[in-house]
Formats: C-alpha cells, sequence, structure tokens
C-alpha cells in the first residue's frame, strides 16, 4: 500500500484527465455542421483530430520533425481531418479560429473542486503535452487554481520516454517517489512508473473511446503498477485525502 505521506506532488495529465477535449470538441464541431446542414460524423471528426495530433507529436519527439506544440500541430492536422470529412467547408481564418477551441476546453464535473481539495495536503502541478497556453486557458476558463504548469514543450521531450517525466521531477526537487501521476490514460501512467513515479487512475468514460486499452478502469484495477483507482473526481480526492 502506497505511504501517501510520502508522497509531496501530484503531477496532472489534464488534456481528457481534466479538461473535457471530446465533449468540447464536438459540440462545436456540430455547431458548425448545424450551420452549414452538413451530415458529419461528429464523433470520428474528434477523434481523427486528438489521434492524428497525438501520432504527429509522436513523430516530434522521435526527432522526425522539427520541435513544436500542440498549438501548431493541431493546426497542421485540422487540414488533413477536413480532408476526410469533406461536408464541413471553411476558409483558412475560420480554421484558424476552431483550433482556438482548444484553448476553451470545458473540464469534467467536479474536477476543479477536487483539484482545490488537494491542495490542502499536495503541491499540484499539471504535467501536460498541450501547449503551455492551452493549459493556462483552460485552467481559467475553468477556475482551477494549480499549484504550477509544466508544459513539455519547455522540457525538451513529450510525455512517453521517462526523460519527460524526469524533467519534471528535477525541476519540483523531488525523488520520484515523492511524485505521483494522476491520469486517465493507461499509457502516461505505465511511461511514469518507469520513471519512478507513483500512479492514480482516474476513469473518464469519454476517454473509452480513443482506442482499445487507453482509458480502462478495469484494466486499472487489475494492474499493480497502478496505486489508485478512483471513478471519478471526488473518489479520487476522498482517497488521496484519507
Amino acid at each position: 500500500m502506497t505511504d501517501l505521506t510520502k508522497i509531496k506532488a501530484l503531477t496532472w495529465d489534464v488534456g481528457g484527465t481534466v479538461f473535457d477535449w471530446r465533449g468540447t470538441i464536438e459540440d462545436e464541431v456540430r455547431r458548425i455542421a448545424i450551420e452549414q446542414e452538413a451530415t458529419v460524423d461528429i464523433e470520428q471528426f474528434a477523434t481523427d483530430w486528438r489521434v492524428w495530433s497525438f501520432d504527429m507529436l509522436a513523430r516530434v519527439n522521435r526527432a522526425e520533425f522539427p520541435w513544436t506544440n500542440l498549438d501548431h500541430i493541431h493546426r497542421q492536422i485540422l487540414d488533413d481531418v477536413l480532408e476526410k470529412h469533406i461536408a464541413i467547408t471553411l476558409s483558412s481564418a475560420e480554421r484558424d479560429d476552431l483550433t482556438e477551441i482548444w484553448h476553451r476546453l470545458r473540464a469534467w464535473p467536479g474536477a476543479t473542486d477536487a483539484i482545490h481539495r488537494l491542495k490542502s495536503r499536495y503541491t499540484v502541478i499539471v504535467l501536460t503535452v498541450l501547449s503551455y497556453s492551452i493549459a493556462v486557458d483552460c485552467s481559467k476558463h475553468n477556475g482551477i487554481n494549480w499549484d504550477g504548469i509544466l508544459s513539455c514543450e519547455f522540457l525538451g521531450a513529450y510525455k512517453g520516454p521517462p526523460n519527460a517525466y524526469n524533467s519534471a521531477i528535477r525541476l519540483l526537487r523531488l525523488e520520484p517517489s515523492e511524485a505521483m501521476m494522476t491520469a486517465a490514460h493507461m499509457n502516461d501512467l505505465k511511461n511514469s512508473r518507469r520513471a519512478g513515479m507513483h500512479t492514480a487512475y482516474i476513469h473518464r468514460e469519454g476517454e473509452s473511446n480513443v482506442s482499445p486499452g487507453y482509458s480502462d478502469i478495469t484494466s486499472a484495477t487489475a494492474d499493480p503498477e497502478i496505486d489508485f483507482v478512483a471513478a471519478d473526481f471526488p473518489d479520487l480526492a476522498n482517497k488521496l485525502l484519507a
């Protein structure tokens, strides 16, 4: 059993874990489709934009493309997504405007209150592949007051390889065993575990639709590398403040 008295900081994934990218993006694309009287697979549009952007991010991490952030990637990938979902027609300026929706992502219900509760015991830090400006704008949009925000765009590597997590831990002046990664994504938690961190899984149902095993409470519960499994934000706060 993890000794919570040894944990000093909770590092948070936010894209999908704290912010509901799917619901926010789908609502915006639905609004555009209604305006244009277009028939579009809204869920697939959002999934393509997210998954293809992360595929590009992984290629950046492998130095197959110049270092850049998710703002630029989101805009570039949107062109590819619109080539597939041709029922929607947008000018270059309208594509720029649509890309800005990533800066207005809604937080999941209960997220803000739970994070503020956890601040009473822990340092709560964003550790995200999202751009710094996305993390700041979405946090302000939802009234979340973090102790700090670390975007991987400043760490020299995006989450996946251990060095992204190690860089964050070093900046916090902590040992890996003093930090806990909190995320809705199994890959994020497994990667952070390889860097020596503790792990907390919080289930977000919308994340289960991205890819098999990406967000799976059954797998998380059965995985000995996951220290805590929570069904929602109040459950997570209760377990980590016990």
